[in-house]
């Protein structure tokens, strides 16, 4: 696969990779400046979900607004002897891009069925191809029985021939600011390699009791604590001296060494303990996966209960895949872990790589795990898993692993392990089929660890605690120094990633960060912060049975038509015919004493509610119908005013002085037929004008050879409140006579997108009910 981006061989992030994360920008950022003279729906330092290719962080959100994200589409089930590329696609409904990617965390999009993350990565890699090539092959699991299949991805260039948008929505890796990728409701790790469980155990009952009766009958974890799981701020991945990286703006992950109760005669446990800094601090090369889908809940049940979940139901549950660095303090275990297991010992960090690889990406590395098998005759007598754990796929993926420590004193690291993820025994999908085996329901944004992964020979080992063999033996860094646990200011690199011949390189960044001094005590006291303990409502079940009582040429009434097509929201048109008065009558007055259209009527649970006046209906469902849709009211506050600032010229300043009955009022007092339209075409020439030199000023400001700013009026990539006061005020200028070529040129320009966007088709007064009887 070619791209037309640049990216370099050793990138971890290649066309074959397409990660997932989340995202923030510094102003300072040249796509960032640009993006803060326009009314883009978040500001640079929101965080946002982006994906990354080559040495760029790619804006998602960016690429919904500008419809680059619409339209995904599945191969629907194939006919006998039919090619892939000829079989018919489905399109995808009910999926929301435009919302689910300016969310702060993944959790929404991680929420969706496996199909849906399959068609939006296709579609990226489609963005990212090269067009002047016909197109390219990716392989993909199915949906349905996690075979592999081979797909046909033709390039889209929509991305490619953009200028404005690239400069916007593609920012360097180097000032990139990573976040959490998700909101971890819950982290469970695991102890599911088998070398190193058995390093472990010959190390504490000796080599014939290494492995508990319990060990090779069922993948054996622990729950974790998800508010100590934090993100590696450095998060790309540099072949310069192998050091670690700082994050976007200079900043850099840190851990705090931790204190806890120690033990004070280690081979005496009778004498007690005593308080102090952890002594032997080690980190645990891991890799983790983020559960994603539906929540496997009884759907019939009230309360709705969890169930266990299949091997196959499995597979599709799982998202995509992060390292991990569960730090560990030894001596603090040593003392408490009897009889409940590891405690405070584990609950102090666990730092993880932003970008989560998907499963998509790593399919093409399929292995068998260093078992081979389990049970059977290429089992060396090893139990046979229940038929629950059973895998029919049973395996793992060839993830090349390293880790390198960098003191404080040195810029050089020294690697100290490489090992592979094909050394587990249990594989993910039997830990989070075992997870759920009593009815766990388990969410999406869930975090399941694999356990240290260490293989068979002494340089594959995955922890400190392996490496010194408990303390016996020094391990030696580049530069004299020598370690047997880690001392404060270490810094941990971890890497991860996987490559053949012939295929691009998909890797996970970076996973690192620095070890600061403990906290002495007694600890100072520090200001309580209240917590926010307000709950979100649910209103799409809250409001229902929408009706639009408009009129067809109405602008007010076309302006709401365009919000309700953003929202997705069906309504039933109730035309109200303005020509013969019909809103003066008493029926339509009691629901709008201004005697006026558009009212939107709903039920409010069992109470009928009306909204008169079309910018209050439209906030109405911006806010009310946040989670669905597209939005018209940016969220960043510069950008809401910038927006409602035209919206205003238009609203307020123009369309009230040219609708009929001022024209009618401008007649009857003067006595002149014809006086109140030409005081209407003359508003509509002055309003239009002072729209025409805000909106030209934004779309004058110029990126690389081109305007800076998106298609639309305020320099978004997606319609805002704007456009949509705008095309009804220009469509009303027509019927008035004004000279728009003379008066407004620019926005004549930007109305073209306005014929070519769904929202505005399906809100064109042609297109009403009311249009034919009129």
């Amino acid at each position: 696969m070619k791209s037309w981006i640049d990216i370099p061989t050793d990138s971890d992030f290649s066309l074959a990779n397409i990660p997932f994360g989340i995202c923030s920008f510094p102003s300072s950022s040249s796509a960032a400046n640009n993006t803060t003279l326009f009314a883009t729906t978040l500001a640079p330092s929101t965080p946002r979900c982006c994906t990354a290719i080559g040495n760029y962080a790619v804006d998602l959100h960016l690429l919904a607004e500008a419809g680059l994200l619409d339209n995904l589409v599945i191969p629907s089930d194939k006919e006998e002897g039919v090619e892939e590329e000829e079989a018919n696609c489905v399109e995808i409904t009910n999926f929301h891009p435009r919302i689910i990617f300016s969310q702060s965390t993944l959790n929404q999009f991680m929420s969706c069925e496996k199909y849906i993350w399959v068609a939006v990565r296709n579609r990226l890699i489609s963005l990212f191809l090269d067009s002047t090539g016909s197109s390219s092959s990716v392989s993909s699991s199915s949906n349905k029985d996690d075979a592999t299949t081979t797909i046909i991805i033709q390039a889209d260039n929509r991305l490619q021939t953009n200028s404005t948008l690239q400069s916007q929505c593609m920012h360097p890796l180097s000032t990139t600011l990573y976040h959490l990728p998700a909101s971890i409701g819950d982290y469970t790790d695991f102890y599911s390699s088998r070398e190193h469980a058995t390093n472990v155990g010959i190390m504490f009952r000796g080599k014939d009791n290494a492995l508990q009766p319990n060990w090779l009958h069922l993948p054996v974890g622990y729950h974790g604590r998800s508010s100590s799981v934090y993100p590696s701020l450095a998060s790309s991945t540099t072949e310069s001296g192998g050091g670690i990286e700082s994050g976007g703006g200079g900043r850099m992950s840190m851990i705090r060494r931790p204190c806890g109760q120690l033990q004070i005669d280690p081979l005496d446990p009778t004498k007690g303990s005593t308080y102090g800094p952890c002594k032997l601090m080690d980190f645990e090369l891991e890799v983790a996966f983020f559960v994603g889908g539906s929540t496997n809940t009884d759907s019939e049940d009230e309360q709705r209960l969890g169930r266990p979940l299949t091997l196959p139901e499995a597979h599709d549950r799982i998202f995509g895949y992060v390292l991990m660095n569960d730090w560990s303090a030894r001596d603090i275990q040593k003392w408490e872990y009897v009889p409940l297991g590891p405690f405070t010992s584990k609950n102090f960090a666990t730092t993880i790589s932003t970008w989560v690889v998907t499963t998509m990406a790593l399919d093409p590395y399929r292995c068998e795990t260093s078992a081979g098998v389990q049970g059977g005759v290429g089992g060396e007598g090893d139990p046979t898993p229940l038929d629950y754990l059973k895998d029919p796929n049973y395996g793992s993926y060839d993830v090349n692993l390293s880790v390198s420590i960098q003191p404080s004193s040195t810029s050089k690291t020294t690697q100290i392990c490489n090992s592979n993820l094909k050394h587990m025994y249990w594989s993910s999908a039997q830990q989070l089929v075992h997870h759920s085996v009593t009815g766990c329901p388990m969410r999406a944004g869930d975090l399941l660890a694999s356990g240290t992964i260490s293989g068979k020979e002494q340089h594959n080992f995955g922890s400190m605690l392996e490496l010194s063999w408990k303390g016996s033996r020094e391990i030696e860094l580049d530069g004299g120094e020598v370690r047997k646990f880690l001392k404060d200011g270490d810094a941990v690199i971890m890497k991860g990633w996987c490559q053949r011949e012939g295929m691009g390189r998909v890797g996970f960044g970076q996973c690192s960060a620095k070890i600061l001094p403990a906290i002495p005590y007694p600890y100072e006291a520090r200001e309580k912060v209240k917590e926010d303990d307000s709950t979100a409502e649910q209103p799409e079940q809250r409001y229902t049975n929408f009706k639009l009582y408009g009129y067809w040429r109405s602008s007010c009434s076309w302006r709401v038509r365009i919000a309700l097509a953003a929202k997705g929201i069906p309504y039933e048109t109730v035309p109200i015919n303005l020509l013969e008065k019909v809103q003066t009558s008493d029926e339509h007055s009691s629901m709008n004493p201004m005697r006026q259209v558009p009212v939107l009527e709903f039920m409010d649970g069992d109470n009928v509610v009306r909204i008169t006046q079309s910018l209050a209906i439209i906030e109405f469902l911006e806010m009310a119908f946040d989670n669905r849709g597209g939005r018209l009211l940016p969220l960043d506050p510069l950008a809401r005013a910038k927006v409602k600032e035209i919206a205003e010229v238009i609203n307020s300043g123009t369309q009230p002085l040219q609708n009929l009955s001022v024209i009618g009022t401008i007649d009857s007092m003067s006595g002149k037929d014809g006086l109140g339209r030409e005081f209407g075409k003359q508003a509509i020439v002055s309003g239009l004008s002072s729209v025409e030199k805000l909106v030209a000023a934004i779309h004058s400001c110029k990126g690389e050879g081109a305007s800076a700013a998106g298609p639309f009026a305020t320099g978004s990539f997606g319609p805002t409140l704007a456009d949509a006061c705008l095309a009804p005020q220009l469509y009303n200028a027509r019927r008035f006579g004004v000279d728009l070529e003379s008066v407004c040129p620019t926005l004549l320009k930007i109305e073209q997108k306005y014929n070519e966007h769904p929202w505005f088709q399906y809100a064109q007064p042609e297109a009403q009910p009311d249009a034919k009887i009129a």
